[in-house]
């Protein structure tokens, strides 16, 4: 059996009956929903530093997995071995769910060194994979590929971490995050004037990264919060987390409605706004507000 063989969406399927919105709901542990989600927690209420420095990891992560697609150019699997609810978009090779599954929780792995959190990454990198598959979004060699590149990555930046503090220390950090969001515009831009992958842009990543670059020099330079500033009352780290969710969520789907994905500058000013809310916004709010 070849493993760019739908095939083994059946065999998986046979061998695990019924479970097909089981994974579909699994699936969305690997998506952008709830990645922006941990993240965000992660900053505003456990560690700011680990916070940034993972959503550059991340970052990393998906804007490579987007252009990997682009070169590969491998079609997805026919639609009907989709779940009925599964609308996938871009192209299939790598699987962008694999490599980002294995990428965050690899480097949370890394960054805790404690055994369940091995465990913890170890389960839900393989059950993410294997949901791509059982859902019929991706083949085997798809999530194999991500698998590999997310570990790959995990292991490179872990080795090259200390050398690269030292060198972007003699850096202004504004000055590298100026760089940054030129970075998000003219990837953009490259993607403006290539043919569009199927069903998607760069809009989303190319706007998550100006946004979150301008975020970070505006909470730097206007509030410079920290996840210790909360007088040791529990409850604010929970309103803050609560309510900065909702808030982000609010902002997701209203501009959903405005800035429609279809046209790529509209999805970055989208994705853009959604970063500066919570990088930004609401971190200004919640230290106005002294949670």
């Amino acid at each position: 059996m070849m493993w760019f063989d739908p095939a083994i969406t059946d065999l998986l399927r046979n061998l695990l009956p019924g479970l097909d919105d089981f994974f579909f709901w699994v699936s969305q542990l690997g998506g952008e929903v709830f990645y922006i989600a941990a993240l965000l927690i992660l900053y505003w209420a456990v560690s700011k530093r680990e916070g940034i420095l993972v959503s550059y990891i991340l970052l990393f992560s998906v804007i490579t997995n987007f252009w990997l697609k682009i070169v590969i150019a491998k079609d997805r699997p026919p639609s009907s071995y989709w779940h009925v609810n599964a609308n996938p978009t871009n192209y299939s090779t790598p699987s962008g769910h694999s490599q980002n599954a294995a990428t965050l929780y690899g480097w949370f792995t890394y960054r805790v060194r404690k055994w369940w959190m091995a465990l913890i990454a170890i389960v839900l990198t393989l059950l993410v994979g294997i949901s791509r598959i059982y859902i019929g979004v991706h083949y085997l060699e798809d999530v194999l590929l991500g698998w590999g590149i997310g570990i790959a990555t995990v292991l490179v930046i872990a080795h090259l971490e200390k050398p690269m503090n030292q060198f972007f220390s003699r850096y202004k950090t504004e000055h590298l995050l100026l760089v940054l969001m030129a970075l998000g515009f003219v990837l953009t831009l490259v993607a403006a004037v290539l043919p569009q992958p199927p069903n998607d842009n760069f809009g989303a990543y190319g706007g998550l990264t100006i946004g979150f670059a301008l975020g970070l020099i505006l909470e730097k330079r206007f509030v410079n919060f920290s996840t210790d500033s909360y007088d040791g009352k529990k409850w604010r780290l929970v309103a803050r987390v609560v309510i900065g969710l909702t808030l982000v969520i609010l902002v997701m789907a209203g501009l959903f409605l405005v800035l429609p994905t279809e046209q790529i500058w509209l999805r970055t000013l989208r994705y853009c706004l959604i970063a500066l809310t919570g990088v930004f916004l609401w971190p200004l709010i919640f230290t106005k507000a002294k949670l």
